[in-house]
């Protein structure tokens, strides 16, 4: 049982992608603090909880599909 959903979709201006996360934070001010609600996910998730086996994808979504949205 998870609290995300099975499926992640993310919509993403084709204007507001940037190279890297320094981008983000520099443009985005977060030099002064990140916001409470920022979350970065570097990769699958992984744990060794249950008989200490290891399983990835353990936690979040199974699947991802981005769209990207060409500016009008």
């Amino acid at each position: 049982m998870s609290l995300v959903p099975p499926v992640h979709f993310a919509l993403l201006k084709a204007s507001e992608i940037r190279d890297n996360f320094y981008q983000v934070q520099r443009e985005m001010n977060w030099t002064a603090g990140m916001p409470t609600n920022a979350l970065l996910v570097s990769g699958p998730s992984k744990t060794a909880d249950i008989e200490q086996v290891l399983a990835y994808g353990a936690h979040g979504p199974k699947d991802l599909i981005v769209l990207i949205l060409e500016d009008a």
